[in-house]
């Protein structure tokens, strides 16, 4: 249901209208036409049985009709959405040669394809640039704008005119002759085979095309079956994205008001509740100051194994780090005062934040040691490469006490980074490698 509310009224939000189907050209005719083909070729790779190379192959393919897309409408992709698009192509690509991270390298790519096309069209919600509104822009680019445009495909494909039809006839012949070979397709599917088994000379001269299409016509019937739906998918982000179609849903005064709403928890409730929470950090890291910072001097705790030194707590001081991020951002998220206005909820802000990078540079240096006791593997590299990018989150609330800047845009950007690093280097055959030389060296066991 829309609603509008009209000027001076109670809630006083931006009109929201219904949108209005946008004029469009033969070429988008053309691209619905193409993205028939994008959503076949999606479901191919995804039961292919060489999926890591086709993955990398469609990859590539996508960003080229996106780009073409794009730039056939004239349209100029902010500078950010390049670097969008180079993580698309890093955690694609990559996927063809090694992969540690496997399902969740696959997701991430789904992730990002859908937030870089939104990206490339300019539609994100901080003037086509990354910011703290970076969950609603990914709500937006995966479920939103696709699904709210999700028939604009058929109606482009079947739509008796397009806007340029009564004037330029070469547009519309062009448009018609390949919206008429898309519906051929499934048509000399049925048709080939027939032709070929009546006459032995059109058989010679199809070769084994009606003899494939006859074996696999089943198989090519359940893909097209599950690729509309694929392509309305992405033709709906694509085509929203480009013409301004229910991308504007989530509008940024109306976050901007939730958020002033949300701000309801005295600051003194906000700042003892911090304050109980460091004192425990404190008198934790107190009582324990001599078993965890060992570690430091290479020294390890009598009665411990270098495993259980540096397992016992290692994966609960990620948790914390991740619950401390959790609990200054919902510090700053419901006291009724900023943390910059509130000068103690500021202080214990970056207080928690110091306490937390020691605690990361704490279990850093445990499993530091027991990886030159033991060697490398992916399973201890990745916890430390997670923390690193914890240690530039927690160094980014601190500095941005005192100065402003996109503290989220610049961690999304640096965890996109990692995650790219992570994907694009061999990390298991240089862990393997490195072991290799450290056990010939009699540094490792």
């Amino acid at each position: 249901m829309n609603e509008t509310y009209q000027e001076g009224s109670s809630l006083d939000l931006p009109q929201i209208s219904v949108p209005i189907f946008p004029p469009y050209e033969w070429w988008d005719r053309l691209f619905a036409a193409v993205y028939l083909l994008v959503g076949y070729l999606f479901i191919c790779v995804v039961i292919s049985y060489e999926f890591e190379r086709n993955l990398a192959l469609f990859t590539i393919f996508y960003g080229v009709v996106v780009l073409a897309y794009l730039r056939q409408k004239k349209i100029h992709s902010p500078k950010e959405s390049w670097f969008w698009f180079a993580v698309m192509l890093a955690v694609g690509v990559s996927y063809a040669f090694w992969s540690v991270l496997y399902l969740l390298q696959v997701l991430a790519l789904l992730v990002v394809a859908a937030y870089w096309t939104l990206s490339a069209s300019g539609r994100l919600l901080d003037a086509g640039r990354t910011s703290g509104w970076v969950l609603f822009d990914g709500w937006n680019a995966g479920i939103l704008v696709p699904f709210c445009n999700f028939g604009c495909q058929v109606r482009v494909l079947f739509d008796r005119k397009t806007k340029e039809e009564d004037s330029e006839q070469t547009g519309s012949k062009f448009g018609g002759i390949a919206l008429g070979v898309v519906l051929a397709l499934p048509l000399l599917m049925i048709i080939l085979p027939l032709l070929s088994r009546a006459d032995a000379g059109f058989q010679y001269l199809t070769g084994n095309l009606a003899d494939y299409i006859t074996e696999h016509l089943l198989t090519i019937i359940v893909r097209m079956l599950f690729a509309v739906p694929v392509s309305l998918y992405l033709f709906g982000l694509i085509f929203g994205g480009i013409h301004g179609r229910n991308t504007d849903r989530i509008q940024v005064p109306v976050l901007e008001k939730m958020c002033r709403g949300i701000r309801v928890i005295p600051d003194t409730a906000v700042c003892t509740a911090l304050f109980v929470i460091c004192l425990v950090y404190c008198l934790f890291i107190g009582l324990q100051g001599q078993y965890l910072f060992s570690a430091f001097a290479g020294v390890r705790p009598e009665g411990l194994t270098y495993a259980q030194y540096a397992r016992r707590g290692f994966f609960e001081l990620c948790q914390i780090g991740v619950w401390n991020l959790v609990f200054t951002g919902c510090g700053g998220a419901f006291a009724r005062t900023g943390q910059k206005q509130h000068k103690g909820l500021g202080f214990l802000t970056v207080f928690l934040s110091v306490l937390t990078l020691l605690l990361l540079v704490t279990a850093i240096s445990k499993m530091g040691m027991y990886m030159d006791v033991y060697g490398l593997t992916v399973l201890r590299i990745l916890p430390l490469i997670f923390m690193l990018w914890m240690g530039v989150v927690f160094v980014c609330i601190i500095l941005r006490q005192r100065k402003e800047f996109p503290m989220v845009r610049i961690c999304v950007m640096v965890g996109a980074f990692l995650f790219c690093l992570i994907c694009v280097c061999p990390i298991e055959h240089w862990a393997d490698m490195y072991n290799v030389w450290a056990w010939s060296k009699g540094l490792i066991v």
